[in-house]
């Protein structure tokens, strides 16, 4: 029987677990007193990545970002890509990007690599939480007004199976925004299932305790 490694998981808030742990951790990162890293530490252990390898009795390494775009997802995959893995891939809006962007400053959506995230999540309630705060978004106005949108979930999809067939690691594929891709989609499962939303419109840890138990019973052949 197929024994996996290491639960390897990609994607953007919903993947991160953010809120999950307490609804502080984002605003202590809106108000530029932790890092986007240092804020969705907490959550990973209890989002639905940990619950799953929990489950399998392996380790888990929790890539996701809230905020984080496909592009992102698909940078980090590649650099951190083990043979073996169950791989959780999570499908953000692909009207978001990342840009390479190593200017001096408390920067909105920036990673630890330097790259910062754009697109629509930083408006709005996040907008509105920063008016105070010294973090600011250089580029994020100017994206807005040239993007157009393009669902090209299916040719991320594509590349995402690639690698993880040439490393013989099973790959789960989550769609966490909406899209005409037919693969399983969280936010209208957890919409079905009448799970709780969060101040920022993350689901309660209920739902990520379905979701590991979901993906576990689709696994299969794990020991």
């Amino acid at each position: 029987m197929k024994q996996y490694k290491t639960v390897l998981a990609f994607g953007d808030s919903h993947t991160a677990g953010c809120e999950l742990a307490s609804v502080n951790t984002l605003e202590e990162y809106l108000q530029g007193t932790v890092t986007l890293e240092q804020a969705d530490d907490p959550g990973k252990k209890l989002a639905y990545p940990q619950k799953l390898a929990d489950l399998l009795g392996i380790p888990c390494e929790n890539y996701a970002l809230t905020g984080g775009s496909n592009e992102r997802s698909l940078r980090k995959l590649i650099e951190n890509i083990q043979d073996d893995c169950i791989v959780l891939f999570g499908y953000t809006s692909p009207d978001r990007r990342e840009f390479f962007y190593p200017d001096e400053g408390l920067f909105l959506g920036r990673d630890n690599d330097n790259y910062i995230q754009t697109g629509v999540q930083w408006t709005g309630m996040i907008d509105i939480a920063t008016k105070s705060s010294p973090m600011t978004h250089p580029i994020n106005n100017e994206y807005l007004n040239i993007v157009r949108h393009k669902d090209n979930i299916d040719a991320v999809q594509n590349f995402v199976s690639a690698i993880c067939t040439a490393h013989n690691c099973k790959v789960m594929d989550i769609a966490l925004c909406e899209t005409q891709n037919p693969m399983f989609n969280y936010l209208d499962w957890c919409r079905s299932e009448n799970y709780k939303q969060l101040p920022y419109l993350h689901y309660e840890e209920q739902a990520h305790n379905r979701l590991a138990e979901k993906l576990w019973l689709t696994i299969g052949d794990i020991t």
